[in-house]
């Protein structure tokens, strides 16, 4: 069951007002968590254990934590809980790859092992869970929050079907105070959900899987039979494509989350205006990039050691976010990339810093407009690593990404919509700074609003190219 979907919109109304008849906080929080596992076992409910596995392992792990008298005790609980979760992950997400690069070692040796014939099913939303549940008893091991008595209330913070599927990555101490008595629903909190979820479900039917399906799909499959403008292009719409797909389910989540009461985080912040690598890292699918960061890279020492070590702890980083998103050989390059680029940028910028030439440079439109241009660059190459069908193909696009070939700028076979959507993409953006001002100086009635959003939502299902096509991070 995705957002995008029919099921979706007979599932959410009627969640809504189980959730909101019974006054009772227990009740409330019990139809919620009910919801929330049926929404996980929609898929596959062969393995709804694996969630209440996890759930019930943190619990117990941050409650042993938070008592346990000595330091050895609570590393030990801790231990149990980042080794539940990453082992079950590693299962799920990464045996078939190592089983298959083992086979294929084996075969180059000239050891005779059979391919492989059987596969294994992702569980729904498990890379975001679990780095959930690791978070979870890592901040009750540092004493940041308390360990959670409930279980039920645990429970639904893990399972809130909003963020389930792909994110955002919650932190237990952004949501569990929120739950210390339902949250009431504004009006204004309805229209708000109802516009985020408006923009999200616009994101993913008329932009994304419309430059899927019709452009980006046929190039990527088979670049050889475009010509080198049509790869050019699809490049670029791929990477609106992965934007609109995924902030859309963001935004959507963010939209369902305040028709219960609740506050989620933002998770993109127009990534695309980014002047350099680490800006864009500070702008896209911000719920990982702060856990990596708190997460992974502090415990690593950050950037407390010397330079050489800060950019081992960088490429460190982005290579395990790599291999968070897929397991594949393309996203650990593509996380190789990042970090190679991250520590480059890191030692470039140190290098220059209180040089004043180098200031007045970098604080001109021009310079900034160079810095812009080059990281858009960067990031559309890189996005090309993962979703190439061989590195043949890729090596196809990379050469007509770089214009080593005719540099035409249009072709024949990119449909003339593909510019237009384009442009939507681009227009979001290069506005977003005049957002606020023009929502104030169009504000309307909360119940207005809400009004208009919902007749835009019946036009986008019922005249809308389809509602069936899954998001790409529900992969994850």
């Amino acid at each position: 069951m995705i957002f995008a979907s029919k099921a979706f919109f007979i599932f959410l109304p009627v969640v809504l007002v189980l959730y909101h008849l019974p006054r009772a906080r227990g009740r409330k929080y019990g139809v919620m968590l009910a919801a929330s596992w049926l929404f996980y076992a929609w898929l596959s409910p062969q393995y709804l254990w694996v969630i209440v596995l996890c759930t019930v392992i943190d619990y117990l792990a941050a409650l042993k934590i938070e008592g346990a008298e000595t330091d050895r005790a609570r590393k030990w609980w801790l231990g149990v809980s980042v080794a539940a979760n990453l082992g079950l992950l590693f299962a799920f997400k990464y045996t078939t790859f190592v089983y298959d690069n083992a086979v294929s070692l084996a075969q180059f040796c000239g050891t005779p092992v059979r391919d492989r014939t059987w596969d294994i099913l992702l569980p729904l939303g498990i890379s975001f869970h679990t780095f959930q549940g690791i978070s979870y008893t890592a901040d009750v091991y540092r004493r940041q929050i308390k360990a959670v008595r409930s279980f039920l209330d645990y429970a639904m913070f893990v399972a809130f079907f909003p963020q389930l599927a792909a994110g955002p990555i919650v932190r237990a101490a952004e949501f569990l105070p929120q739950m210390v008595t339902p949250p009431s629903v504004s009006a204004r909190q309805v229209a708000d959900g109802l516009h985020f979820f408006v923009l999200g479900l616009f994101k993913k039917l008329f932009l994304a899987d419309q430059l899927d399906q019709l452009f980006v799909a046929p190039v990527f499959a088979d670049p050889a039979a475009f010509d080198p403008a049509a790869r050019r292009w699809a490049c670029v719409a791929w990477a609106a494509q992965i934007y609109c797909d995924f902030s859309g389910y963001s935004d959507m989540a963010v939209g369902c989350a305040k028709w219960f009461g609740f506050e989620l985080p933002r998770n993109f912040n127009f990534p695309y205006l980014a002047t350099s690598i680490t800006d864009f890292w500070r702008r896209w699918h911000l719920s990982l990039s702060t856990w990596l960061r708190d997460y992974l890279y502090f415990p690593l020492g950050g950037s407390r050691g010397s330079a050489p070590r800060t950019y081992f702890n960088l490429t460190v980083v982005f290579v395990m976010c790599g291999l968070w998103h897929g397991a594949t050989w393309a996203w650990l390059v593509y996380g190789l990339y990042n970090g190679l680029l991250m520590s480059l940028h890191r030692a470039w910028d140190r290098s220059l810093a209180g040089v004043r030439w180098a200031d007045r440079v970098r604080s001109t439109v021009a310079w900034k407009l160079a810095a812009w241009a080059g990281t858009s660059f960067a990031i559309v190459a890189g996005l090309i690593l993962i979703r190439i069908p061989s590195w043949t193909a890729g090596g196809v696009m990379f050469e007509s990404l770089l214009g080593l070939d005719l540099m035409g700028g249009w072709s024949a076979a990119i449909p003339v919509w593909v510019p237009a959507l384009l442009a939507v993409v681009a227009a979001g953006h290069l506005f977003s700074g005049l957002r606020n001002r023009v929502c104030g100086l169009l504000e309307l009635p909360s119940p207005v609003r809400a009004a208009v959003y919902v007749g835009a939502i019946g036009l986008l299902v019922t005249l809308g190219p389809g509602v069936g096509k899954t998001f790409i991070y529900l992969a994850f």
